[in-house]
């Protein structure tokens, strides 16, 4: 299996909040977790836009397993 250098993580904000929501399933550093979309106290995070699995410039190569679309982009250079 080949990983995708050029699938990126964006930033994907909460029309809740206003917060940055957090990659699924990855920690988010203690000091910043105040400034993220909170899981489990905030409706917006179940609701679209969705977040994806990569943080903000992470690749899929660079996180080192296989991820979905949502997200992502493509770098095309």
């Amino acid at each position: 299996m080949t990983l995708d250098p050029h699938k990126i993580g964006v930033a994907v904000d909460c029309t809740v909040c206003g917060r940055r929501k957090p990659p699924i399933g990855r920690s988010v550093p203690m000091d910043t977790a105040g400034g993220y979309c909170d899981t489990h106290d905030c409706p917006g995070w179940q609701q679209e836009p969705r977040s994806g699995s990569l943080w903000p410039g992470e690749s899929e190569a660079d996180f080192g397993y296989p991820v979905g679309t949502v997200g992502t982009t493509q770098r095309t250079t």
